[in-house]
């Protein structure tokens, strides 16, 4: 009688496989939280998640790997699915988002103030650009492209990590405080906008008589 024999793909292979790299993750960010983004190294990761450094690197074999999916496995600890998809969530999610981030703070502050965090930002610096242009093509429609550009700056600024960290250090909000407040900050900017106060200054008598 042929006993059919168990696939190295078995469906607990692979639920054993997710839970390990889970706890990678999860020891990645603890480590963060302690000693900052710039000093990860395979080695202390694989002794703080419990497992050989190997199976470190068989996960994720290089530290850009690892870097690009912590910062995803961070977004899903704060709840974030990706860059807001319109002006709508762009106002609800800041202290939903923010009080999260409090959840986690000692990390998204490494995330926040490291080299490697910033490096890592600047990667997905186009991606970023793109939703806020989307998000705000109806408010930017028709409006210099200096003062468009000003807008998207200030809207993107006032949504991120950097300002939830420098509400929480320098004015010692907490995250639902800081994220309403951004919410109304957002909402303000986008009024006075469409009064047609732009964040340019007003052409000078000298530039309108061409002198």
């Amino acid at each position: 009688m042929n006993v059919p024999t168990k696939t190295y793909d078995s469906p607990l292979r692979r639920r054993q496989q997710a839970a390990t790299r889970d706890a990678i993750l999860e020891a990645t960010g603890l480590l963060v939280e302690a000693e900052g983004l710039d000093a990860l190294s395979y080695a202390a990761i694989a002794a703080k998640a419990g497992v050989q450094e190997r199976t470190v690197y068989r996960h994720f074999p290089t530290k850009g790997e690892l870097l690009e999916a912590f910062w995803r496995w961070v977004n899903g600890q704060a709840g974030i699915a990706g860059f807001p998809t319109s002006e709508a969530e762009l106002l609800r999610l800041p202290p939903e988002v923010y009080a999260r981030f409090d959840e986690r703070a000692g990390m998204m502050a490494a995330l926040v103030f490291s080299e490697a965090g910033r490096k890592f930002r600047l990667r997905v610096n186009a991606e970023r650009q793109d939703a806020y242009r989307d998000i705000l093509a109806a408010r930017t429609e028709g409006l210099p492209p200096e003062a468009a550009n000003r807008l998207r700056a200030i809207v993107q600024l006032l949504y991120s990590a950097t300002a939830w960290a420098t509400l929480r250090d320098h004015w010692g909000l907490d995250g639902r405080a800081s994220g309403e407040t951004v919410s109304w900050a957002i909402r303000c900017l986008l009024d006075a906008t469409a009064r047609g106060d732009l964040p340019i200054s007003p052409p000078s008598a000298t530039d309108i008589s061409g002198k």
